[in-house]
């Protein structure tokens, strides 16, 4: 009776192997005939960076960007803008105001100018101050238009 099981055993124990070796060996055929037969992928796509990262640099040459509405009300101060150094992330930089006829000051975006007064961020072309919780923008003074030419009559 022993060697009646232990022919059973071994019957069992190399079919499957045998079931086990042709599903790897199918397995392995199925993937080497996916890599060799199967369609080209197609290319991946390239990130495009928001339209307002990559034209920022322009500073406004052709006019302004779409989708660039103030929301802001402008500044009803007595603060003018001399200049800007802005920087990235946007809103982040220097501002220099003049606070009044005798005060020029250097700020950083998110500094108090004053008590309730505050930078909140620069940008190119203005800056926006948040005043008591609401923001008002501070724009580059618009240049006086004056004649271009002017003509001497004197000999």
């Amino acid at each position: 009776m022993l060697s009646g099981r232990s022919n059973l055993a071994r019957t069992a124990l190399g079919a499957a192997s045998k079931a086990g070796a042709l599903s790897l060996l199918g397995l392995v055929l199925a993937y080497w005939t996916w890599a060799w037969c199967a369609p080209a992928p197609l290319p991946r796509a390239m990130e495009i960076s928001g339209p307002a990262d990559r034209l920022a640099a322009a500073g406004n040459l052709f006019g302004r960007l779409p989708g660039d509405a103030q929301a802001e009300v402008p500044s009803g101060l007595a603060i003018r803008l001399l200049g800007v150094m802005a920087a990235e992330p946007q809103g982040a930089g220097y501002a220099l105001l003049q606070l009044d006829a005798k005060k020029t000051r250097l700020a950083r975006a998110g500094e108090y100018l004053a008590p309730g007064i505050r930078l909140e961020k620069v940008l190119p072309q203005q800056v926006i101050l948040q005043r008591n919780g609401s923001r008002e923008t501070l724009a580059w003074p618009r240049p006086s238009r004056t004649p271009a030419t002017t003509t001497s009559t004197s000999r």
